[in-house]
């Protein structure tokens, strides 16, 4: 009865997708799994659906980079995204790493979300005695972030560590920060 439980649930997740999608890696991987799983390979189904799990942090990934701000005038912007993969090791979630060079050094932005160790820090940073006490609270666009000698942090709906620091000056590093959307940013 699990077996086919299991395989009803994976037959609509993949038949749930849209039709531009089923053409995809991801969808092939599960289409993959299936066809392991009616053959009981059970040890084949179970690591194409870990691969389809990979292939799907590294979607998060990319969506959650899309999130950092385009570059500042006469500003180029990188994105690392070898960066997300490396956060498994330290109890998941997603990350984004954008490095901008300018006229005046570089803004280095990262980002994460839904990771375990943020879950701790989020009562520090959501007190603003305690933020006071680590360094000078700068507020932009209404959040809070701690001035830890040029590195800013904060964190943003709760879920969301942003860190910019780099060897350019706190305005540009501010500018960096109004330019984000902390409300897309924020949701899950």
């Amino acid at each position: 009865m699990i077996r086919k439980t299991t395989a009803a649930v994976l037959t609509a997740a993949a038949l749930s997708l849209s039709a531009p999608a089923l053409a995809d890696e991801f969808t092939e991987t599960i289409d993959a799994a299936l066809e392991a799983y009616a053959a009981d390979d059970i040890n084949a189904a179970a690591e194409e659906l870990s691969y389809a799990a990979t292939l799907l942090q590294a979607m998060k990934g990319e969506r959650f980079a899309a999130l950092l701000p385009e570059p500042l005038d006469d500003w180029t912007r990188e994105v690392d995204m070898e960066a997300n993969a490396a956060v498994g090791m330290f109890g998941g979630g997603v990350t984004a790493t954008g490095t901008y060079s300018g006229p005046s050094g570089d803004v280095r932005i990262r980002m994460m979300a839904d990771n375990p160790s943020i879950m701790t820090m989020a009562g520090m940073y959501a007190n603003p005695q305690m933020l006071a006490n680590m360094g000078e609270v700068v507020r932009v666009n209404r959040q809070s972030f701690v001035n830890q000698d040029g590195e800013l942090t904060g964190l943003v709906g709760g879920r969301v560590l942003i860190t910019v620091g780099g060897t350019a000056s706190i305005d540009d590093k501010k500018a960096y920060l109004e330019a984000m959307d902390f409300a897309a940013i924020a949701q899950p």
